[in-house]
């Protein structure tokens, strides 16, 4: 942009001036973490009483709270490996709350001081954009007391979406590195049985949501010979790429965002990244819509498909834990299945892995008894594992557990019957 006015940088003295004891500082997270403004923050060795709260994304992107301050404290609501030693030490707090929830509570409740974001170079309108994380909202930039960006010209220009003009951002850091880059392992015969399952519930004009991990790419793979699907999610990965350039996914039968994209997060490969920044049908909204209940419900046709981590024979799903221990959170899980089963024509599918460890470890166990509920019984309708479909949904009690026991692996079958006469009798 020529003659741009940017705002003053940001240098130890603007740190140690604004980072003082009792700030709430909001740090964006994924492709959008601002690693050079944080860099300048780590450079001005703060010992502030400072409450950082966390947007990273699990599997890309957590963060160092020593490089803050050495008495800065976290409030996140994914419980990362990265965070357990800190946590130990009382400098962790872990709130379990729906995605949506979080992020209004961040937009009311959190009274955010600073806002620390990353942006691309302004347009010939002074505007920068989020670029492909997206997730914040305007209401909470409006309410910060600063914001400070970092204004990187590898971040992608998004047309269709928030922009956050020069004149708002109170500090920036200028830099052109390249955008944390995210993958996910291959996928395994496991994932690719269980993505053919699920593609067979998945109809041409359907409105699909997915998660984060490998085995959403291959359900993405598996939808090919599909038609006029749309997307609304609050994750997009690359796997998106092929399906909607045949022409596959178009979004045309979408009651809203009619041929529209729709997601808050971006996260893949530069070439990804840039894609995004040319995608004309992308749409960048942030998690107050994603994740809202009301456009969730009134989105015809949505399939929201999510993986787990365990469910139990009265269908009831754990998300967040392994044998008791945290190692996540609720994310948008919920939000996105009561959305898809309130939708007209919706459907909510899970999809697990029907073993752990090597085939050691049913993941369709009796009772979860070591761990947080993150999905009622109630909510529960579609379930896939690699040996078929069960679907929950308007099922006795009895031929809910029969219908999860088909779907386990064969060497826990007997073992499962057994303990559910067991718990049946004490019914």
């Amino acid at each position: 942009m020529v003659n741009a006015v940017y705002p003053p940088l940001l240098g130890a003295t603007q740190v140690q001036e604004h980072f003082i004891d009792g700030r709430n500082i909001f740090v964006s997270g994924g492709a959008g973490q601002p690693d050079a403004v944080i860099e300048v923050i780590a450079s001005a060795g703060l010992s502030s009483q400072l409450r950082l709260i966390d947007n990273s994304l699990p599997g890309m992107t957590c963060l160092d709270i020593d490089r803050f301050s050495s008495k800065a404290r976290l409030n996140t609501g994914f419980f990362l490996g990265a965070y357990r030693d800190h946590h130990a030490q009382g400098r962790v707090d872990f709130v379990p709350a729906f995605h949506s929830a979080r992020f209004r509570a961040i937009d009311e409740q959190y009274a955010i001081n600073i806002a620390l974001i990353k942006v691309s170079e302004p347009d010939g309108s002074g505007l920068c954009s989020p670029g492909v994380q997206s997730d914040f909202s305007q209401a909470m930039l409006d309410q910060a007391d600063l914001v400070i960006a970092e204004i990187n010209s590898a971040v992608p220009y998004i047309e269709d979406g928030m922009k956050v003009p020069l004149s708002s951002i109170n500090y920036c850091v200028r830099s052109d590195e390249p955008l944390i880059e995210y993958s996910t392992a291959p996928s395994g015969e496991t994932d690719l049985k269980i993505a053919s399952l699920i593609s067979d519930l998945v109809e041409d004009g359907d409105c699909i949501q997915l998660g984060i991990g490998s085995l959403p790419v291959s359900i993405l793979e598996n939808l090919t010979d599909k038609r006029d699907l749309g997307i609304h999610t609050g994750l997009l990965t690359e796997a998106v790429i092929p399906l909607v350039e045949s022409g596959v996914v178009n979004g045309s039968r979408k009651n809203i965002d009619t041929g529209k994209i729709v997601t808050g997060i971006a996260a893949g490969s530069r070439a990804f990244y840039d894609w995004c920044g040319k995608c004309p049908d992308l749409r960048m909204k942030p998690v107050n819509y994603t994740h809202n209940g009301a456009v969730l419900a009134s989105i015809d046709r949505l399939v929201g498909i999510n993986t787990t981590l365990e469910i139990d024979l009265f269908g009831q799903i754990n998300s967040e834990t392994i044998n008791g221990k945290q190692i996540g959170g609720v994310g948008g899980l919920v939000d996105f299945l009561r959305g898809a089963r309130t939708s007209k024509g919706g459907r909510s599918i899970i999809a697990l892995h029907s073993t752990a460890r090597k085939g050691s470890i049913s993941k369709i166990v009796p009772l979860i008894n070591k761990g947080p509920i993150t999905v009622m019984r109630d909510d529960t309708d579609y379930v896939v594992t690699e040996f078929g479909v069960a679907r929950l949904s308007n099922l006795s009690v009895e031929k809910r557990a029969e219908a999860l026991i088909e779907i386990a692996h064969p060497d826990f079958r007997k073992s499962l019957t057994e303990e559910w006469q067991v718990m049946l009798a004490n019914y």
